[in-house]
Formats: C-alpha cells, sequence, structure tokens
C-alpha cells in the first residue's frame, strides 16, 4: 500500500484522453504526468495536455519510470498489444472500453497483468459512477419487485458518411457493436448478476439485427437477449442514428426511467430524474445529484485500487471475470445478427465529429 498519488502516462492523444485529462484535475491521488503517441509533432499537443511530458513514442512512455500507470486511448485494434506491453514494463492499466477486439485478447490481456502483478481495468465510466450504485440499492430495497424486462439504447448519428474515420473502418474495430455495444450489454449483466452475486454472468441466448453501411459495418444494431433467471433484455447501439440512450429497468412492481444514463448526472456533473412508475398508483420523480466530472470516479477508483495493491476495480467496477463475460457476449452479438438490407448512400461532403463530444 502507497500513500502517494498514482502516476498516470496517456497513449493516444484522441479526443476520450482530454476526457480522461479532465476527470483527473484535481485529484489528490494521481495526477496525468505525460503523453506518449508516434505523431509527437502534431501542434495541438501541448496545448491539448498542457504541462504534460511529450514522449516521442509509445515504447518511450512504457519506459519512463516517473510514470506507474498507463491510459490507453489507442484504437480498438492496439487495445491488447499495448496493454500486454504495458504490464510487462510493469505498468498498471486503465483501457479504454472495449478492452479489446474479442474475448481471446481480452484474456491476454489480463493474462500479462497476472503475471506482472499489476492493475488492469477496463474503462466504462458510468459502472463507477455513483448512480449505478444508487440504481442497484433500488433493487435491492424491491423498488420494481422482481425485475423482468430490460430496454436499453447508446446511439449518435455521425452528421457525414466519413470512409477514413475510425468508427466507419472494419480494420479500426469499428461499428456500433463494438464501440458502443459494451455499454448496454455490460449494464445488462451488472443488473441481472447483481441478484445472483455474480459478475461473469452471460445471457442463454442473443439473436439480433444490423443495418451495415457501405464499408461493411454495422451502422444501427438491435440484439434481444435471455437470461437463465428469465430477464430479458433489449439493446440497441448505432453510429448512423440518434437515439436517447435510456435504461428502463422493468419488475412485477414497477419500472425506473433513466434518459441519457451513460453520463450519469451530466458529463460535468449535475442533477438527472429517474421516474419510478409503479404498477398501481402516480409516477415520481427521484432526483439524483453529483457535482463531479463523469470521467473522475473511474479514476480515483482506479487510484484506490492501484494504492491498496488490488488487481481489480471495486464493485460495480468491471473486473477480469466482468469483462471476459462481456467480451463473449459482444462476440456472440456480432456472430448472431442478421443483416438486413443497406441503407440509401450517405452525403459524403467533409465535415468535422468528435464522437467523444457527440455521445
Amino acid at each position: 500500500m502507497t500513500d502517494e498519488a498514482v502516476r498516470w502516462g496517456i497513449l493516444g492523444p484522441g479526443g476520450i484522453s482530454s476526457e480522461f485529462l479532465r476527470g483527473a484535475e484535481n485529484s489528490a491521488t494521481g495526477k496525468v504526468t505525460a503523453i506518449g503517441t508516434r505523431n509527437a509533432g502534431r501542434p495541438d499537443l501541448a496545448e491539448r495536455f498542457p504541462g504534460l511530458k511529450i514522449h516521442p513514442s509509445c515504447e518511450a512512455l512504457l519506459a519512463d519510470p516517473e510514470v506507474d500507470a498507463i491510459y490507453i486511448a489507442t484504437p480498438h485494434p492496439f487495445h491488447a498489444e499495448w496493454a500486454i506491453k504495458a504490464a510487462e514494463a510493469g505498468k498498471h492499466v486503465l483501457c479504454e472500453k472495449p478492452a479489446a477486439m474479442n474475448a481471446a485478447e481480452v484474456k491476454a490481456m489480463f493474462a500479462a497483468a497476472t503475471r506482472a502483478g499489476t492493475f488492469p481495468g477496463e474503462a466504462f465510466m458510468y459502472r463507477l459512477h455513483p448512480i449505478t450504485a444508487f440504481l442497484l440499492k433500488l433493487l435491492n430495497e424491491g423498488k420494481i419487485g422482481d425485475l423482468r424486462l430490460i430496454r436499453s439504447s447508446f446511439g449518435f448519428a455521425i452528421p457525414v458518411f466519413l470512409p477514413e474515420h475510425r468508427l466507419f473502418k472494419p480494420e479500426l474495430g469499428g461499428g456500433a457493436i463494438l464501440d458502443l455495444g459494451g455499454y448496454p450489454m455490460s449494464m445488462v449483466r451488472l443488473l441481472v448478476g447483481h441478484a445472483e452475486g455474480r459478475d461473469d454472468l452471460e445471457p442463454v441466448e442473443i439473436s439480433g439485427y444490423a443495418r451495415n453501411g457501405p464499408t461493411g459495418v454495422e451502422e444501427i444494431a438491435v440484439a434481444t437477449t435471455t437470461f437463465a433467471n428469465g430477464v430479458i433484455a433489449q439493446m440497441s447501439v448505432s453510429i448512423a442514428q440518434h437515439q436517447d440512450n435510456f435504461l428502463h429497468l422493468m419488475g412485477s412492481a414497477g419500472r425506473l426511467e433513466v434518459d441519457s444514463f451513460w453520463f450519469g448526472s451530466g458529463r460535468h456533473g449535475g442533477t438527472t430524474q429517474i421516474r419510478f412508475v409503479p404498477a398501481h398508483g402516480e409516477a415520481e420523480m427521484i432526483p439524483f445529484t453529483d457535482e463531479r466530472n463523469v470521467y473522475s470516479f473511474q479514476f480515483e477508483a482506479a487510484n484506490a485500487a492501484i494504492r491498496a495493491g488490488k488487481t481489480r476495480f471495486a464493485y460495480p467496477g468491471m473486473t477480469e471475470a466482468d469483462s471476459l463475460a462481456n467480451a463473449r457476449s459482444l462476440d456472440r452479438w456480432l456472430a448472431y445478427s442478421h443483416l438486413v438490407p443497406p441503407a440509401l448512400p450517405q452525403p459524403s461532403a467533409p465535415e468535422h465529429f468528435n464522437p467523444v463530444q457527440a455521445h
């Protein structure tokens, strides 16, 4: 155990890295000190990451003795490679979702951390936000009775078709299921597994449909999953269709509904309303307030685990068993999605788009 602040290095200067940096502001348990990138000469790096040591390569960042932990924000196909290399360099790791391209890669990542005795974590920021624990508390109290049906969505529409953007490139792990599907899948699995005290629960059956775009990635995808205890979940994700990004929990005694759930009480804090609709009676609003940055909670949780010598997030953060089960479930969603006819051609005029800001 240590009382010293964890020193972080960012691997990859994508848009989500800026969000991670904002989440780390004012922390007493960790600080971001460096960034590593293959293009250290980018003119915007110093402006976007002020005060950080800029390493000319990812390898140089891993070799920095003044960096304890690495936040991996590269495109998806490189997550496993750099997580393994970071563990071999003795660095703790927080890896952006999805942890890797498939379950086999996720297993290899965690195995490398186990050999090195380092902390590995998958960065689903909503899992550590207090609203997630609050919803679990409401379920424990029997607020809606027995959970029976879950519906959830996460989607945005890229304004124009950008074939060179990573979300449209199969070789960069593009598509709605891999990029966004992990959110509803991981939450559904958490909710169903919570009553049984399991973090490795998987659906017994997955079926779905997907509409692929011109580059072959799924632009809109839906899935229905069933679990051994009878709970049914319906999920939809998209990169070419705006969605309401909701979470609805329906039980024998009522339902709970949260709009724009994935960012808790707001990207930079605030109040959100949880609707409780009883089976009989008037609906009521349950306000939930937290003023912190939505990304700060996973940063503090990772620091707490590392400083305590732990090799897993505290509940309900993603554990090794959780990440593996989620990856296997996403593998099955991809495998069992039936294709629907392609959409009409999209406009191709160039336009700046930041998917991090969009969702």
